[in-house]
């Protein structure tokens, strides 16, 4: 980080989400690796004045976080002494880590400063420094209220600096997350030029891509997405027809979840029911 650099850390208020549920849910203490985007915007346009005295603008750096990584059992980022494990060949270089610890004081313990100094190390060269997140999840005696406190810092030298961090959802304040993901389509790739033999035919295409398509759209198969792309007259009648099938596909998922839920409803009365009788209390 350049002298007098200004930091300017984000994250988008679904991965923040995410991290807090899954400190949450964990049995225990947890950690793992957050992900995202840390760039510098390029200077402005020089502007032509008659005035000397305007400063120039202050050089700033934007870290955006989108998402984190963590494995189910606690502590598996580094061994007790604070080394990390180094983590999968595959996996993209992080911004930095978290930490959870149930109702503890936001501070760096000395296990997570040397863990911070050792992935700076690992991760050499880093264009940034290195960030942390700490959580503190807690609940009430009766668990019907979940609380979580949270705190950000930079490592800057050998020192975890506290840093403010912004939360954004929608408008321009969320503009620069927008760089930060990569999309993935289900949806196989379509070429512009139907296939030679048999257009409309579904076994032009492989049993995945058909899935594919399926666990998207209800009732439309791929020789007809094929055709929309291929062709211009009737779009728009076999896109209301595209959209038909995944609102319809949509309702599916909708009553799947309703029931499921009804399920999990029905499980926790009946564990409330067996943690009464182990009790030896009575039901109301």
């Amino acid at each position: 980080m350049a002298v007098g650099e200004e930091v300017k850390l984000s994250i988008s208020g679904a991965a923040l989400a995410a991290l807090l549920h899954r400190c949450g849910a964990a049995a225990g203490d947890c950690d793992g690796l957050l992900f995202g985007r840390a760039h510098r915007p390029p200077p402005p346009a020089p502007t032509l004045s008659d005035y000397d005295d305007q400063a120039p603008a202050a050089p700033c750096l934007f870290i955006s976080i989108s998402g984190h990584s963590s494995l189910s059992h606690p502590c598996s980022l580094s061994d007790p002494l604070g080394r990390p494990n180094p983590p999968p060949p595959s996996s993209p270089c992080p911004l930095g880590f978290f930490s959870s610890r149930r109702r503890t004081p936001l501070r760096a313990s000395m296990r997570e400063h040397a863990l911070a100094c050792s992935l700076s190390k690992t991760l050499s060269p880093l264009t940034h420094p290195l960030l942390f997140i700490l959580v503190s999840p807690s609940a009430s005696d009766d668990l019907s209220t979940h609380s979580f406190d949270y705190r950000a810092f930079l490592l800057v030298g050998s020192r975890l600096v506290p840093t403010s961090l912004t939360v954004v959802n929608v408008g321009p304040g969320f503009r620069d997350q927008y760089h930060s993901f990569a999309p993935e389509s289900p949806f196989p790739l379509l070429t512009t030029q139907p296939p030679p033999a048999a257009p409309q035919a579904e076994d032009a295409y492989s049993i995945g891509e058909q899935k594919a398509v399926d666990a998207m759209v209800d009732g439309f198969g791929l020789g007809r997405l094929q055709g929309l792309v291929c062709a211009a007259a009737g779009q728009a009648a076999e896109m209301d027809s595209m959209y038909a099938g995944m609102l319809h596909r949509m309702e599916k998922l909708a009553r799947e979840v309703e029931k499921s839920n009804h399920r999990v409803l029905d499980q926790e009365k009946r564990n409330l029911v067996l943690r009464y009788k182990t009790a030896g209390l009575q039901l109301q």
